[in-house]
């Protein structure tokens, strides 16, 4: 550390010790020269000349040494103190645009309950790794919480809306092919894979996807039925099951 203190000293002092040797320079060749530079005053005006407008531009290396100098010396700590603020102010603009992504993903995750990584990613437009980053934070600031759905953890608010069965219910609502056949379940318990697949227009296979998590998760009872299986809600989804249906409304 100390070192970088010294560096940032010597480089201050450098080139106010070139000032000062061209100060003194300068001022010993005007000394000679008789050449000395004063304000302009009303008593040095000449009658009948215009002294409106400039009669030449200099350029910079017309200027004098120590004016130069001085330019020089101020462009360099202008610099200098540019790359000092200059990681200060972008980790400003990228808190504040973090800040702004972090209260979209919330904002999703209140409004769908249940909601994965990917469909947050989808939903938002933002790549995978950004949604887990801001997914963390928000739950290490206890704004929200996470249920376990397989290999895809689900998320939720922090509050008291959603009990442990409503957590299960959530992210079934999400899919709508999930949503239908539940839905269907609920209204006309008992009813068999291949009925489900025939009121609905889904393929058997896919039926009977979502039915296996389905009852995984306790949220369906199967009651064999001979070759059959006829499916009914848990009694104890049932009031929960509303309770996530009218919270989403």
């Amino acid at each position: 550390m100390n070192k970088w203190i010294l560096a940032i000293l010597i480089l201050f002092l450098v080139p106010l010790l070139a000032c000062g040797v061209v100060y003194v320079e300068s001022e010993y060749n005007t000394a000679e020269s008789e050449y000395i530079i004063v304000p302009a005053s009303e008593e040095l005006y000449e009658p009948g000349y215009h002294y409106e407008g400039a009669s030449s531009t200099l350029t910079f290396w017309e200027l004098p040494l120590k004016l130069q100098m001085i330019h020089i010396f101020t462009v360099f700590l202008a610099a200098i103190g540019l790359a000092k603020i200059s990681p200060i102010i972008l980790a400003q603009f990228n808190l504040i645009f973090a800040n702004k992504n972090r209260n979209y993903v919330f904002d999703h995750i209140v409004s769908n309950p249940g909601c994965s990584v990917a469909d947050i990613s989808h939903d938002l437009e933002l790549n995978r790794g950004t949604v887990k980053y801001h997914l963390k934070r928000l739950h290490s600031e206890h704004k929200i919480i996470v249920s376990d759905h397989g290999s895809s953890p689900r998320f939720f608010q922090n509050n008291s809306t959603y009990s442990e069965q409503a957590r299960i219910i959530a992210p079934f609502l999400q899919d709508a092919n999930q949503k239908r056949i539940l839905l269907m379940i609920r209204d006309k318990p008992g009813m068999t894979n291949n009925e489900i697949s025939q009121a609905l227009s889904i393929t058997s296979s896919t039926v009977s996807y979502h039915l296996r998590k389905m009852t995984t998760k306790e949220l369906l009872l199967a009651e064999k039925d001979g070759r059959y299986r006829r499916y009914s809600l848990d009694p104890r989804m049932e009031s929960e099951l509303d309770t996530v249906i009218h919270a989403e409304i």
